[in-house]
């Protein structure tokens, strides 16, 4: 009972509730044909370290399908190594002239101060409206303290059943 408590337990803490912040930029037309490179850079400031994982996709706000390319996507700070984005779902663009691509960061321990998430690409869109989202999620300083809390508890549970 007390091992089927202590599951319970660490259920509700790893579900418990995050900040989501999000970042996006819609704006990438290129008026060329010859695609249009971009850079984008936006500011997280973190008050201590946190856990942070996040998910980037290429959209549309016309309902199309988004011709942006996405080549690099980091989040970096002054001291600190980069943590890189990892492609989860690609575009051939030698064959296709459209499509949706997704960047994905695994939880990362990021120590407090200012990051900066940079997104690079270039995009190959003749209208407004291409683009992408970015959300980062940060989890609430009282869930990491109820999931090692629920953790303790399994392992306390664990150690008087082996007495017993």
């Amino acid at each position: 009972m007390k091992a089927l408590f202590a599951a319970a337990a660490i259920v509700l803490a790893t579900g418990a509730s995050a900040n989501t912040v999000s970042f996006s930029n819609y704006g990438h037309q290129d008026g060329t044909g010859n695609g249009l490179v971009f850079d984008d850079t936006y500011t997280l400031d973190l008050a201590s370290d946190t856990w942070v994982s996040g998910l980037l996709t290429t959209a549309t706000l016309l309902g199309t399908t988004p011709a942006v390319d996405i080549s690099g996507v980091k989040l970096s700070r002054i001291g600190s190594n980069d943590v890189i984005w990892v492609e989860t779902l690609n575009v051939n663009w030698d064959v296709a002239p459209d499509g949706v691509e997704q960047w994905a960061l695994g939880s990362q321990l990021l120590s407090a101060g200012q990051w900066q998430l940079e997104v690079q690409g270039t995009s190959y869109a003749d209208k407004i409206g291409n683009g992408y989202a970015a959300n980062v999620e940060l989890p609430e300083p009282g869930s990491v303290a109820l999931a090692a809390l629920a953790l303790a508890g399994a392992g306390l549970a664990s150690i008087r059943r082996r007495k017993a």
